[in-house]
């Protein structure tokens, strides 16, 4: 598989409420861009197969005495979980909260050291049909963070590269992240075990430098303000060439127009 290959996924579901470890988040990913990489596409009668030695080769941090036995206990976690996604009924026009699983089968081949993944259909329409906002970022980029908050704060902070800046409220990232409320319960412990965690790891290992600065509401701390830049434009926010090429290319194929990421003005701090 190349390095260079795009993780493509709906705004939808970068922003969808759900907690994963770090090697199901792997999973998910790298099962992305296998199928991009295969031009196979993402289906939900069809498994997507995954090898211990090609998965060890994407994530350089990961245990290689016993990656196959990391895959099948993610896999087996994953079977589990749910991801809560925040849509529009198309009836009322007002917000429909639903929950649907990540994957509906899972398998895993002892002999030969692979597992198999099959995505539910719900989640296959935010990775391949992409008529509306998306966020792409190359796999590699957080291929060697070994937070899985990093991971998902990442994708956060990329969502708004063109803008240079985002602020996130602390409870709606905490919901999207899935804290329990007896986690971190104090601030800065949130802000030690999650935010410094993701901003280190970001800034070390992707294609991104963030900072931030707590925000408060009266006396309290409420939100978090970063300021976003890619490495090598010195200081200056620039569109990923990576989602230009993505459009271009799908544009070339006589698809729709895919916009730009849609986001919302910051002031600059």
């Amino acid at each position: 598989m190349k390095k260079q290959e795009l993780v493509v996924k709906s705004n939808r579901l970068v922003e969808a409420s759900y907690r994963l470890t770090l090697n199901e988040q792997r999973i998910i990913l790298y099962a992305i861009c296998r199928c991009r990489e295969e031009q196979k596409g993402l289906f939900p009668n069809e498994p997507v197969v995954i090898t211990a030695d090609a998965f060890a080769k994407q994530f350089p941090s990961i245990d290689k005495g016993h990656v196959y036995h990391q895959l099948k206990e993610a896999m087996d976690a994953l079977y589990e979980r749910s991801v809560t996604l925040y849509e529009t009924d198309e009836d009322t026009g007002k917000e429909q909260v639903s929950k649907t699983r990540w994957i509906s089968k899972a398998s895993y081949v002892d002999g030969a050291g692979r597992i198999k993944v099959v995505f539910t259909s719900d989640v296959i329409k935010y990775v391949t049909r992409l008529e509306s906002e998306f966020t792409s970022y190359q796999l590699e980029k957080v291929g060697n963070m070994t937070s899985a908050y990093a991971v998902r704060i990442y994708e956060l902070l990329a969502q708004h590269r063109e803008i240079g800046n985002r602020t996130l409220n602390m409870a709606w990232l905490r919901e999207t992240l899935q804290i329990a409320p007896d986690e971190y319960k104090l601030t800065t412990n949130f802000i030690r075990k999650v935010i410094e965690v993701a901003v280190e790891q970001i800034n070390k290992h992707s294609d991104l430098t963030v900072s931030y600065k707590p925000v408060k509401t009266g006396r309290a701390i409420t939100d978090f303000a970063f300021k976003i830049k890619e490495k090598g434009t010195k200081g200056k926010t620039a569109g990923s060439p990576s989602d230009q090429a993505y459009r271009d290319k799908l544009e070339a194929a006589g698809q729709q127009r895919i916009p730009d990421p849609v986001t919302d003005d910051q002031e600059e701090f």
